[in-house]
């Protein structure tokens, strides 16, 4: 019950500013006095990869006035375009609304976590720190050393190779099927040089 009264104070405090959309401080208020929705709500200091999330910005804030997204999903995908590793990163969202008040009946049988993020004109004050969460979606930051960084070096090597022998050996299969030689020639040659350099083992 403590959590819940902490994010009704901090609730309260964002209210009392001057905020982009006004009609925001309606929407506030029936939060607040929602028992059910205020367990659900996570504070957090980015939004950024959440399904499920609401922004509000207090004035001057570079930051839309007022956003509820429920459903977004990020998917990346990787493909082999002309003999290179490209991704695609597609996001895509169930709703996106930018009115307080069509947002509260959409949030009507909600479930789930509610992802909220308060952006403000200045400094982030204390009382907001006080209630924020990290981002499960974003990696935890750590004290960078030189050692770690190069471990992470390495394994973003080493998963990118992994990806290339993946691809590379769906080529190969293509090119076979296709009776293309030159084509499998090509792929098989480049197969076994990136197998060569990859840590992990392929049947």
């Amino acid at each position: 019950m403590r959590k819940v009264d902490a994010k009704q104070r901090a609730i309260l405090e964002f209210s009392q500013l001057m905020l982009k959309d006004p009609s925001s401080k309606v929407f506030l208020q029936r939060l607040m006095n929602n028992k059910e929705l205020m367990e659900k709500l996570v504070f957090v200091l980015n939004k950024t990869m959440l399904a499920n999330t609401l922004l509000v910005s207090e004035l001057g804030s570079s930051r839309i006035g007022f956003q509820l997204e429920l459903g977004a999903r990020r998917q990346e995908e990787v493909s082999l375009v002309n003999g290179r590793l490209v991704r695609h990163v597609k996001r895509t969202r169930r709703l996106c609304l930018n009115d307080p008040m069509e947002a509260w009946e959409a949030l009507d049988n909600f479930d789930g976590k509610l992802y909220t993020q308060f952006s403000f004109a200045g400094e982030v004050p204390d009382w907001y720190l006080a209630v924020v969460e990290p981002n499960p979606a974003l990696p935890v930051e750590a004290e960078p050393t030189p050692e770690g960084e190069e471990t992470s070096d390495i394994f973003k090597e080493q998963l990118e190779l992994a990806i290339w022998v993946i691809l590379l050996r769906q080529e190969i299969d293509e090119a076979l099927a296709e009776r293309e030689p030159q084509r499998f020639y090509q792929a098989v040659r480049i197969y076994n040089q990136l197998r060569e350099r990859c840590l992990w083992e392929f049947d």
